[in-house]
């Protein structure tokens, strides 16, 4: 379990359950993990070979949408690796809100 991240999350006091989540989330994404941690610490994404997956990086799903800046990223990134098909039509779809 990585501190930084828990810490990330404890500071914007995310509920117990929902921490536990989207930890066991990281901990099955190492990788990604890693970056997320590089991004709490410096506020900006990894430049050289990041995590990228189906075409995309924390750094590129951030310009696609406001909600993907930072931790949205970095969660957007596992959603796609963990269920690329319904990622992607989030993505696709400009990610509305029913």
């Amino acid at each position: 379990m990585s501190t930084i991240i828990e810490n990330y999350y404890l500071e914007r006091n995310i509920p117990k359950y929902l921490l536990d989540q989207k930890m066991k989330k990281f901990d099955s994404n190492p990788d990604i993990l890693k970056e997320f941690e590089l991004w709490i610490t410096s506020r900006k994404y990894q430049m050289e070979n990041p995590v990228e997956i189906e075409g995309y990086s924390a750094r590129s799903l951030s310009k696609i949408s406001q909600y993907l800046d930072g931790e949205g990223a970095f969660m957007m990134l596992i959603e796609l690796r963990e269920k690329p098909s319904q990622a992607l039509k989030k993505i696709k779809n400009g990610f509305k809100i029913k």
